[in-house]
């Protein structure tokens, strides 16, 4: 494997618009460590739809061209700006994603620039690769499942449940102690899903989801539905609302185009229920909340209940393989760049 420096750091960047093919991996030099930064060499990167997304200009902030990219890594620090308190220098650390598109520097890279705010000590026990599977993922489950109480006798709803977030919201949810319903495409990949916790496994692509959340269920339908797919499935996720649920949306895997994604649903069917878009930095930007989120993610992954799983792993050379597989719609966790 390839060995790198810091006389000889590297960063993912693209200059056009395109598919994977337009992520080069280049030499570069970082500008001197901020007051309020942190130096960060870096040893694992989580990939992200979102990133696919923003490379294709699909996402809610158009790049601004050469682009980096890059939110969420592990790594170790190198420098520590004059203000900075808390972390120092070979402390290991994870890269949160409290900014959208990129965080500092870019985190796809070697080495990076990131404000202090966006840094917490890693957790003890962890691998770098395991980590950077840990916390978009976590942060996300954790805003969506705390919109509203959740807990015994409550049923969930949740679709995608084979993405990193999906995945995090089953087991967040089985911990709360809700029974939990979950939604993967074909039955092949129920039983990844019934491994992770869920209770319940529906295949959309082969059955007919409202009826068997409704058999599940007594009649009574789901208290809150967690959804990333959108399209035709967000619509029936609605009717399997019980009276007074809610539904949160965080993405729309339907849709190539974020901003082109629309909702078509019966203005009755949302009689006493619910219908919400989530982003994660209504987390992210309250204090109380982002401090409450990396409290109980941290105590679930120690206690084994919130177990980050990892799809497959790239060396940052081979970032365009790394987003070809992001794209496949195939994932069972999280993508991984690794830095050695």
């Amino acid at each position: 494997m390839r060995r790198y420096s810091e006389d000889s750091m590297q960063h993912v960047i693209f200059s056009e618009i395109g598919g994977p093919e337009v992520l080069t991996v280049e030499s570069f030099d970082l500008p001197p460590t901020g007051p309020d930064e942190v130096r960060v060499s870096i040893e694992a990167i989580g990939v992200n739809r979102f990133e696919a997304l923003y490379r294709r200009n699909f996402y809610v902030v158009p790049p601004s061209l050469p682009s980096v990219m890059g939110v969420e890594g592990v790594g170790t620090v190198m420098e520590v700006g004059s203000e900075v308190v808390g972390h120092n220098i070979g402390d290991r650390v994870a890269i949160l994603p409290v900014q959208t598109p990129f965080v500092g520097s870019g985190i796809y890279a070697t080495h990076a620039n990131v404000p202090a705010s966006a840094l917490v000590k890693s957790i003890p026990g962890t691998t770098a690769i395991e980590e950077s599977a840990v916390w978009m993922a976590g942060l996300q489950a954790y805003n969506l499942i705390t919109k509203v109480p959740v807990g015994t006798g409550d049923f969930v709803l949740v679709t995608a449940g084979t993405s990193p977030v999906g995945g995090a919201l089953i087991q967040f949810a089985r911990d709360m102690g809700a029974t939990v319903l979950a939604t993967t495409r074909t039955n092949a990949r129920k039983q990844e899903l019934l491994d992770l916790g869920a209770h319940h496994v529906i295949a959309t692509g082969e059955e007919a989801l409202a009826d068997i959340v409704m058999a599940a269920t007594n009649g009574k339908g789901v208290k809150v539905v967690l959804d990333t797919v959108g399209g035709s499935l967000l619509a029936q996720c609605v009717a399997c609302l019980a009276e007074g649920g809610s539904l949160f949306s965080y993405g729309a895997q339907t849709s190539p185009d974020i901003t082109a994604a629309r909702v078509d649903v019966p203005l009755v069917a949302l009689d006493r229920r619910s219908l919400s878009f989530v982003d994660l930095f209504e987390l992210t930007d309250v204090p109380e909340r982002f401090a409450a989120a990396q409290e109980y993610i941290r105590a679930t992954v120690a206690s084994g209940a919130f177990k980050p799983r990892i799809d497959s792993t790239f060396q940052l050379e081979n970032v365009q393989e790394a987003h070809r597989r992001m794209e496949d719609g195939r994932l069972s966790g999280k993508v991984v760049i690794t830095i050695e």
